[in-house]
């Protein structure tokens, strides 16, 4: 077989004499850390409501910024990254929005990636179910029940027992095509019925609420290739050094067809079937006979599946995916397991568009470390 022909770095940066590309971030201020004067500021960020903005940080003019609240889930946690971020609460009859304007419009007919973080506060007495984003020419009046009905999220998360990790950021990510011109988006969950925002954590007589935390917001442009496109920036040296630093390992793309190396499944199964077998044996043989690669098994389940246990599916799907490899004589430390969950906009039954959602994706690496 041919040598790969195509270089990725993780974490979207690749490097070449010194000069830097880097995939543009259309989410201004995306982890709220920018400041004015001494100051940080969420700007140029929209409250829809009484959004919180926190700073979690030793610096004086920094502790400014928290007012003093009795609610409890004022009380500060550590960013997930930098020192600020932000806090949405969802009461029966009352949400909370977080909006801005992109940096730039998006384009008709071309794909983009988003992603955000998540975490619930411990203090609130229930979970949200769902929780997305959305993108539009205008601002959706999200106040309104008519505005949640006509203006739904493009990208939702949705976990029926509840978005419920409360040790750690909830990573919230999804592909979408965009019809051309939006420039508004907005955070928040967009449940019309009561029945389709809550989960309890236990039994309450108290008004139902949900507290979330959101930090590290991003929207990428996607090439033809379903990769962020990357435009050249010039760095320093030190920011260059620590950039490089942070660089694991390179993701080597081999010249095997894409359509080989993605393996779809059954709604809420993790069985391979009889093309994902004759797949998987290109890959196997592939592998033995490049000894200096590797492969990662990205493994994605759609909105809903397995009862809401989306990220307990992935894993069976790449599990499935290793023992067929192992099996077949590829070593086992080559062979990198790595499921996502969720990360789809199909969120309905019926749709036929849910199938690219159920699937795995293999991407080679080369070790080689001369």
């Amino acid at each position: 077989m041919k040598k790969a022909i195509g270089i990725m770095i993780m974490g979207f940066l690749f490097f070449i004499a010194g000069s830097s590309l880097i995939a543009q971030n259309l989410i201004p201020n995306p982890s709220f850390d920018d400041s004015k004067g001494r100051r940080p500021t969420m700007k140029p960020w929209k409250k829809i409501n009484t959004v919180d903005y926190f700073v979690n940080s030793d610096k004086q003019s920094y502790k400014e910024v928290n007012a003093s609240k009795n609610d409890r889930n004022y009380i500060l946690r550590k960013p997930r990254t930098g020192s600020a971020y932000v806090g949405l609460r969802v009461w029966p009859k009352y949400s909370e929005y977080l909006q801005v304007v992109l940096s730039e419009p998006l384009k008709a007919d071309v794909a983009y990636s988003f992603e955000m973080y998540i975490t619930p506060s411990k203090y609130s007495n229930c979970y949200l179910k769902t929780i997305g984003v959305s993108f539009y020419s205008t601002k959706p009046p999200y106040s309104t029940r008519f505005g949640r009905e006509d203006y739904p999220p493009q990208i939702e998360m949705y976990k029926p027992l509840g978005i419920r990790d409360t040790s750690d950021w909830i990573r919230v990510n999804g592909v979408f095509i965009a019809k051309g011109g939006e420039k508004i988006m907005t955070i928040g969950n967009f449940s019309v019925n009561n029945g389709d925002k809550f989960k309890r954590k236990k039994l309450s007589f108290t008004k139902r609420e949900a507290y979330y935390y959101i930090d590290d917001i991003a929207l990428y442009e996607l090439g033809a290739d379903g990769r962020p496109i990357m435009n050249a920036v010039v760095v320093n040296d030190d920011s260059l050094r620590e950039v490089q630093d942070s660089l694991q390992y390179e993701a080597t793309f081999s010249t095997i067809d894409s359509n080989v190396r993605t393996i779809y499944f059954e709604e809420d199964d993790h069985k391979l079937d009889h093309k994902g077998y004759m797949n998987l044996a290109v890959v196997a043989e592939y592998l033995l006979e490049n000894p200096d690669y590797a492969v990662e098994i990205f493994a994605y389940s759609a909105p809903g599946e397995f009862n809401g246990n989306e990220m307990k599916l992935a894993e069976k799907r790449a599990k499935s995916v290793f023992i067929f490899l192992s099996g077949n004589k590829v070593p086992k430390d080559k062979i990198i397991q790595k499921p996502i969950g969720n990360s789809c906009e199909y969120g309905r039954s019926n749709d036929p568009k849910r199938r690219y959602c159920r699937k795995v994706e293999l991407f080679f690496i080369n070790t080689k470390t001369d």
